[in-house]
């Protein structure tokens, strides 16, 4: 026969390393408290030193705050920050109107030498009413047509070829 080699229970070694990961967690707890306490004045010194000024109010005065009357200044504080007003549909579309006049008339001025057509372009601090703005339109098309009339007088009439050229149909790979 042979000796018998005894070893101890299965359930034994579990038990053991559940208390001392029961142990361990003890231990750290108060370690992760110490940490949030931390992090929670931290913050709350950071609160008073930034809604303090801003309140207009001395830091001298107020350097011996407790925590619940830095929270009561950053509450009251925040409540009489104004509300920032949400643009309406026209207030969009006045800026969006305006920021492109903005820039179709700084094209214009690099292009046009004429001085009508940029005072006729002109940025405009208001939205413009629609009189102004059919007669800014009829204007600029008054001056399209003096400038084709201009360049229709400049230019050498074109050859019978160029009609026919462009008349002939487009190849398409298609």
């Amino acid at each position: 026969m042979t000796p018998a080699v005894s070893s101890p229970p299965r359930g034994a070694g579990t038990v053991a390393m559940r208390k001392e990961a029961s142990e361990l967690r003890k231990s750290l707890k108060p370690l992760m408290e110490k940490r949030r306490r931390a992090r929670i004045n931290d913050c709350l010194n950071q609160l008073k030193n930034l809604i303090v000024p801003l309140m207009g109010k001395d830091n001298c005065r107020y350097s011996k705050l407790e925590k619940a009357d830095i929270l009561e200044l950053t509450v009251k504080f925040l409540a009489d920050v104004p509300k920032t007003p949400t643009n309406d549909v026209t207030e969009s579309y006045r800026e969006g109107y305006e920021a492109c006049l903005q820039r179709v008339s700084a094209l214009q001025s690099l292009r046009s030498s004429s001085p009508s057509c940029r005072t006729c372009s002109a940025r405009t601090s208001t939205a413009p009413s629609p009189l102004q703005r059919d007669q800014r339109l009829l204007s600029h098309k008054w001056m399209d047509n003096v400038w084709r009339e201009k360049r229709a007088s400049v230019t050498p009439e074109r050859s019978q070829d160029a009609p026919q050229a462009a008349a002939q149909p487009m190849w398409r790979p298609w």
